[in-house]
């Protein structure tokens, strides 16, 4: 089960993403960013992996099409704390080539400041 905790520095807004993603959780997740598209505005979105354990494609898919959609509406989107089996599988989707990712969350708040 994923437990999500939305939290922001400045303009910039974060949703740690923490436990599983499962197949079931799509909906969840798809919630829990739909409330980070801002309203209207163009919207600089950090996602906190570091807590994540797993994440089932359905997941994937529910965080390509959350990125694409602020790229469309002039936001942006990053990851930070990537870890463990998490990793790995970010790595083998190619997933750091669609949108960047950084070590720490605070790498990824300051990218929106650079």
């Amino acid at each position: 089960m994923a437990e999500f905790q939305k939290t922001s520095e400045g303009a910039v807004q974060i949703l740690e993403i923490s436990g599983r993603i499962e197949p079931s959780s799509g909906k969840q997740l798809s919630e829990a960013l739909d409330a980070l598209a801002g309203a209207g505005q163009p919207a600089k979105v950090v996602l906190d992996l570091g807590k994540l354990e797993y994440i089932a494609s359905a997941g994937f898919r529910e965080l390509f099409l959350f990125g694409k959609k602020l790229s469309r509406d002039g936001g942006s989107l990053v990851i930070s704390s990537v870890q463990g089996e998490v990793k790995r599988v970010f790595d083998l989707a190619g997933f750091a080539s669609a949108y960047p990712i950084f070590d720490t969350r605070e790498a990824a708040v300051a990218h929106f400041s650079e």
